[in-house]
């Protein structure tokens, strides 16, 4: 699976976002968090 990442310095999450659906997002505290959330 392809995602890109960003960084929300306000909230210090990490946000994992699919490029196919921009709508699709995962948020966790670290990458690995962000990204399990987005596969599920």
């Amino acid at each position: 699976m392809k995602y890109r990442i960003q960084l929300d310095t306000k909230t210090q999450l990490f946000i994992a976002i699919d490029p196919a659906d921009q709508n699709h997002k995962g948020t966790g505290a670290t990458i690995e968090q962000a990204v399990a959330q987005l596969q599920r």
